[in-house]
C-alpha cells in the first residue's frame, strides 16, 4: 500500500508539475484542493503530498483559509534560478560523461531523436518532455543523488522560464545545444561535456539578462 500511494503521489506531482510548467495552470491563479483532486484524478492523500511537494518547490503556494495559488513568475528570478545552474550543471554533465553506460548512452540518443523531431515540427510539448527526460537520464548517471536533488527544482524552474520567455526562440538551436552535450557524454569526454552545458547554461543565462535590462 506504502508503494501504491507513493506511485500515486509521484504520478500526481508529474500531472501538477507538466501543466505548471506549460503555463496550463497560470501563474497567480488560485485553485482550491477539491479542484486540483478533480483534475488530477486520484486521491486526496497522493495529490496532497505532491501539493506539498510543489510548495517545497516554490511551484504552489498554500495560502491558509484562501486556497492554493500557482507561484506568479518573475523576471528577475530567471537569473537567480540560473546563478546555481550555471555553477552546477556542468558538474553534472562532468560526471554524467564519467560514469555514463551503455543504458544510459541509448537513451540520451533516443531523447536527441525526439528533441530533433520537435524542433522539426515546432512542438514545444514534446520538446519539454524530453528536455525534462535528458535531466533524468544524467540524474541516474551522474553517481551523485544529492547533486541531482538540488538541481532537479531549479531545471523545473528554468523550464517554466523557457516557456514563458523563450518559446518564440529557434526551437533548433536549443536542440543543437542539447545535443552537443548528449554527444560529449555518450563519448565519455569529460571536459568536453562540462563545457558543452556551460555554454547552454550560459545561453539560457543571457535570455535571464536580457529581461532585466
Amino acid at each position: 500500500m506504502e508503494t501504491s500511494n507513493t506511485s500515486q503521489a509521484h504520478a500526481a506531482y508529474l500531472f501538477l508539475e507538466e501543466r505548471i510548467v506549460s503555463l496550463e495552470l497560470r501563474p497567480g491563479s488560485a485553485l482550491t484542493e477539491k479542484q486540483i483532486i478533480e483534475q488530477v484524478g486520484l486521491g486526496r492523500t497522493p495529490v496532497r503530498e505532491a501539493i506539498q511537494r510543489l510548495s517545497w518547490e516554490g511551484l504552489l503556494e498554500i495560502v491558509p483559509r484562501s486556497g492554493i495559488v500557482v507561484s506568479a513568475i518573475r523576471p528577475e528570478d530567471y537569473l537567480r534560478v540560473m546563478e546555481p545552474r550555471l555553477a552546477l550543471e556542468p558538474i553534472f554533465a562532468r560526471k554524467a560523461a564519467r560514469f555514463a553506460d551503455a543504458s544510459h548512452r541509448a537513451r540520451l540518443a533516443e531523447c536527441a531523436t525526439i528533441m530533433e523531431k520537435a524542433a522539426e515540427t515546432s512542438d514545444v510539448s514534446v520538446f519539454l518532455k524530453a528536455d525534462k527526460a535528458f535531466d533524468a537520464i544524467l540524474d541516474t548517471a551522474c553517481a551523485n543523488p544529492y547533486l541531482s536533488k538540488v538541481l532537479a527544482p531549479l531545471q523545473t524552474h528554468s523550464r517554466r522560464f523557457w516557456v514563458r520567455y523563450s518559446r518564440d526562440r529557434d526551437l533548433a538551436t536549443s536542440v543543437d545545444l542539447h545535443r552537443r552535450v548528449m554527444s560529449d557524454i555518450s563519448r565519455q569526454d569529460e571536459e568536453a561535456a562540462a563545457e558543452s552545458m556551460t555554454i547552454l547554461m550560459q545561453a539560457l543565462n543571457d535570455v535571464a539578462l536580457s529581461l532585466t535590462r
